[in-house]
């Protein structure tokens, strides 16, 4: 079994920072500003498709990525409840992790080292312009789980033949993860070792 992972909102609790960043993408260009209820009904994956919604043009969408990464990079975030000792479990059982995100490298590989996780993934693939895609050569015909926390992990996840799991995180809607795909809806990695899927998926 392989473990893979999004990163914002799934390893990094971050939903809040996330929001922050998006405004500061929104006030460069131009754009109002949203809440954070907004936010959790408006992210969306891929990241121009989300601003377009956002009232963002088409010809400032690169001006305000870049600054959405930027601003992530400024903002420090916690890690997800349970995710550190759920990584560690999974490296000392030798199987095999790694990390898809669209997120630029800069901050995320910065945050991955200041979490001390560097080392706990195999492959780290930052700025995935098509995720399903990427999941599909690192599942490489074996069983994976895919843990993320939008509607676009959930189908990607399912698109490639992982097994789609959801974390509430702010970024979208249980519902929503569930009728994208998601055959499991957790808080966090304590709560997935609970559930019956991670008790017989888990060599733990």
């Amino acid at each position: 079994m392989k473990y893979l992972f999004d990163w914002n909102g799934t390893i990094a609790d971050d939903a809040g920072r996330a929001c922050d960043a998006t405004n500061a993408a929104l006030r460069l260009v131009g754009v109002p500003e949203i809440s954070p209820e907004l936010f959790d009904r408006s992210f969306l994956l891929p990241m121009d498709e989300m601003f377009l919604k956002l009232g963002v043009g088409i010809g400032d969408v690169a001006a305000a990525i870049t600054e959405w990464n930027a601003a992530m990079a400024a903002q420090a975030a916690p890690l997800r409840t349970g995710a550190a000792g759920f990584l560690a479990d999974l490296n000392a059982a030798g199987e095999a992790c790694a990390v898809i995100s669209a997120a630029g490298p800069g901050y995320l590989l910065a945050e991955l080292r200041s979490f001390d996780l560097d080392e706990r993934f195999g492959a780290v693939v930052t700025e995935a312009a098509d995720k399903a895609q990427v999941l599909a050569e690192l599942r490489d015909g074996g069983e994976a789980l895919y843990f993320g926390d939008t509607e676009y992990d959930m189908r990607c996840a399912a698109e490639a033949g992982c097994v789609p799991v959801g974390v509430l995180s702010g970024y979208c809607p249980e519902q929503r993860l569930v009728a994208a795909g998601a055959e499991l809806v957790v808080r966090d990695f304590d709560e997935f070792r609970s559930t019956a899927l991670g008790r017989r998926l888990l060599p733990l």
